[in-house]
Parts: C-alpha cells; sequence; structure tokens
C-alpha cells in the first residue's frame, strides 16, 4: 500500500468510517503489517450501539407538540403547538427530528440530531433551523431519575452565552423538555417549555 492511500484511509477512519477496519486490516496484512487488535476491538465497541442508542431509536415515529416561550422573566408566556417526526439514523447511533411549529406568527421549520457518544459517555445534540444560517450544539448526561441535562453555547445576533435544556422522558409516548437561557441582567432563564406526545 502507497503513503498517500494509507493517508487518505487514515483520514476517513478519523471522520469515523470504522466499517473500513476490517479490509484496512486485512490490506495491511498483506503487506506484513498488522493493527493492533486490542485498538481495533475498542474501536469497534465504541462504534456499536448501546442502551442508550436502543433508547433513542424507540423515539421513531410522530410527535405531537405543545409550546411556551417567553423572552424575559416579566413576560407572559406565548403558546403555540407544532408537530415533529422522529427518525433512526446510521444503524441507530443517532435520531434525527424534523420538527414545525409557529413562533411569534412565523412558520419554523428545525431539525434536532440527538445521539450518544460512547467515547465520552454523554449525550450530544446538533439543533439548526430555518431562523438561522448556523447550528447550536450541547452535550450532557443522564441523571439517576433518568432525566437528561444538557448543556452548551446559544449563538445568535445577541451574542454568545450558556444554555441548557433539561429532557424528562414520561414511557414511551411521552417526554417534557425546557430550555434555560442566560438572559442579562437576570441570570438564567427558563425561556422555553414542551410537552410532547406521541401520535397514535
Amino acid at each position: 500500500m502507497n503513503s498517500k492511500l494509507k493517508l487518505t484511509l487514515g483520514a476517513l477512519l478519523l471522520v469515523g468510517g470504522t466499517a473500513l477496519l476490517p479490509h484496512l486490516r486485512a490490506q495491511d496484512k498483506q503487506d506484513g503489517a498488522d493493527m493492533d487488535p486490542a485498538m481495533m476491538a475498542k474501536m469497534m465497541e465504541l462504534a456499536t450501539p448501546g442502551e442508550q442508542h436502543k433508547d433513542l431509536a424507540s423515539m421513531a415515529g410522530s410527535w405531537e407538540q405543545r409550546y411556551k416561550f417567553r423572552w424575559s422573566p416579566d413576560a407572559e408566556w406565548m403558546e403555540t403547538t407544532g408537530t415533529s417526526t422522529v427518525e433512526s439514523l446510521l444503524g441507530g447511533r443517532y435520531i434525527m427530528e424534523k420538527v414545525g411549529f409557529e413562533m411569534m406568527g412565523m412558520p419554523m421549520e428545525g431539525i434536532h440530531m440527538l445521539g450518544y457518544d460512547k467515547m465520552k459517555n454523554e449525550y450530544i445534540s446538533l439543533w439548526a433551523d430555518s431562523m438561522s444560517t448556523w447550528w447550536v450544539t450541547a452535550r450532557g448526561k443522564e441523571t439517576t431519575d433518568g432525566t437528561v441535562e444538557m448543556k452548551g453555547t446559544m449563538v445568535d445576533v445577541a451574542g454568545e452565552r450558556p444554555f441548557r435544556m433539561v429532557i424528562h422522558h414520561k414511557g414511551p409516548d411521552a417526554y417534557d423538555f425546557e430550555m434555560y437561557d442566560t438572559i442579562p441582567p437576570h441570570g438564567e432563564l427558563v425561556v422555553m417549555k414542551c410537552e410532547a406526545k406521541r401520535k397514535m
């Protein structure tokens, strides 16, 4: 195997192409080299979906959602409804939720990808929507009562600041979540609440 080809395959593996590992190892054997079996086994174990991924995949389907929004502690809550569809991706490693609702009288679409990082043992989230041209990420862990708390950096025209979201699973057909933003001079504030139920 020439050096350029090895470099290209190495880059693909760094991106996450672990499916190439058996083929790469076979090729290396032909060249008289061998990959460390312990490292290969660890990479395969980390790439294999676990119980958390099964729980995420169980959310696949259609959902009805009720939202509340506010931007300051003295503002009244604004309410709206929406729908979402959830599908499992990449062999059950992630779910992707496509969301639609109205915010301040304007239609809004969003995509939420949610997964579980076995290397760091935490949930990972990516959110993008039709009211921006960037995404927002968050990471977090599950508590003993099954609540998932994720923290990240909110990015919008007001700048960058800490935020967190808390997801409460209520069985296979319902969940709630809250989003907390940092609003000067008030500090952390609940700015969004959502109640979701599976469409039957």
